[in-house]
């Protein structure tokens, strides 16, 4: 009687682990049909490698400019070189990219630099209605590692002026307590 408990009891385990890995199978697939189908909606210049919509990607750093960035995609093209993308999503009715954000997709592009043996051509901008090749120019290389080093040499007593500022932007800011022209806003 003992032998026929403990094989019936083999059996439901043997069972129980054969639905267990079916069921895991199935959800790896859906996950992976899921991640396909994304991966062919958002029509990326190259092959996925990086993805932070989810907040989850991994921060990057510059190994020589003080500089960290977390770009929403980034793109390896066939040749190897990295593409980081940005998505502006709620941005609409523009012909040209506000320069900030061709400065964030240029600073992520320096960022990158440290990441491949050859350094990004372009990035691109994507916003709700249009997508922008930001092209990576030595001049726009140049031009964020100045802002780079005005940024540095600001400190806390020489606080650099705003030309404007939205108030909905300061009060979303992490560094909104502590900051002189965000704090009383």
């Amino acid at each position: 009687m003992g032998s026929i408990l403990l094989t019936f009891g083999l059996c439901l385990l043997f069972i129980a682990l054969a639905l267990l890995m079916l069921w895991h199978n199935e959800r790896s697939r859906q996950q992976e049909r899921l991640h396909n189908e994304r991966r062919q909606a958002l029509d990326l210049p190259g092959e996925l490698v990086y993805e932070d919509v989810d907040n989850e990607g991994e921060t990057l750093y510059s190994s020589e400019y003080p500089l960290i960035g977390k770009p929403d995609y980034i793109a390896q093209h066939d040749d190897g070189r990295l593409i980081p993308v940005a998505l502006k999503l709620t941005v609409s009715g523009l012909t040209q990219p506000l320069s900030n954000h061709v400065l964030q997709v240029a600073a992520y592009c320096l960022i990158l630099e440290d990441y491949s043996a050859m350094p990004p051509t372009h990035g691109l901008l994507r916003y709700a209605d249009h997508d922008f090749t930001i092209d990576y120019t030595p001049a726009l290389r140049k031009k964020v590692i100045r802002l780079l080093g005005e940024m540095e040499r600001y400190g806390s007593r020489d606080i650099p002026t705003l030309a404007s500022q939205r108030a909905n932007k300061c009060r979303a800011c992490v560094f909104q307590q502590i900051c002189p022209i965000g704090r009383n806003k």
